[in-house]
């Protein structure tokens, strides 16, 4: 035992019954709720693996509970304010436009490896559907529209589409 608690490996021996308090342990402990808190960790560390030690008595458990809810009632929930709600709001929003402004520069893509995927979700599509979802898929690097490739005049309407498409 030092000055303030008693020594850790006295309560291993003592759990192994290996050892016995000493009467000044004993006196420690009734008076110091650390250690006492320690020896309960201690034994009830004891018991894990051993079935037949963990068997618990439920109606003491449940008298301990109801005992602790009638010294602590429960607390009324917080109810935050509009003010709080439209605070946390903007807070929000201001994280989400930081971390796209400080975002840096998009890594290089290594183009995905070739596969076929059916999506049996678009079989009852009709061409035109099809079409319309297919316009959403972005190009290949091969065939991505390139500005500096042709004039602005040169552009067909969709091919201006895409490129705004793009640069959103």
């Amino acid at each position: 035992m030092n000055a303030q608690h008693l020594d850790s490996d006295r309560f291993t021996a003592v759990s192994q019954g290996e050892s016995r308090w000493t009467g000044a342990e004993t006196a420690h402990l009734d008076r110091c709720p650390e250690c006492r808190l320690e020896w309960q960790l201690v034994r009830a560390a004891r018991t894990l693996g051993h079935p037949e030690r963990e068997r618990t008595d439920a109606v003491r458990v449940a008298g301990a509970v109801l005992q602790r809810l009638n010294r602590e009632p429960a607390r009324p929930a917080r109810q935050w304010g509009r003010r709080a709600g439209w605070v946390l709001a903007v807070g929000a929003a201001a994280v989400l436009a930081l971390a796209v402004l400080l975002r840096g520069p998009e890594p290089a893509s290594v183009p995905p490896s070739v596969a076929i995927t059916v999506l049996h979700e678009l079989d009852d599509l009709t061409p035109a559907e099809l079409e319309a979802v297919l316009e959403t898929i972005p190009p290949t690097a091969e065939e991505a529209l390139h500005v500096e490739a042709a004039p602005l005049g040169e552009l067909s309407v969709p091919d201006l589409e895409r490129m705004l498409r793009a640069m959103e």
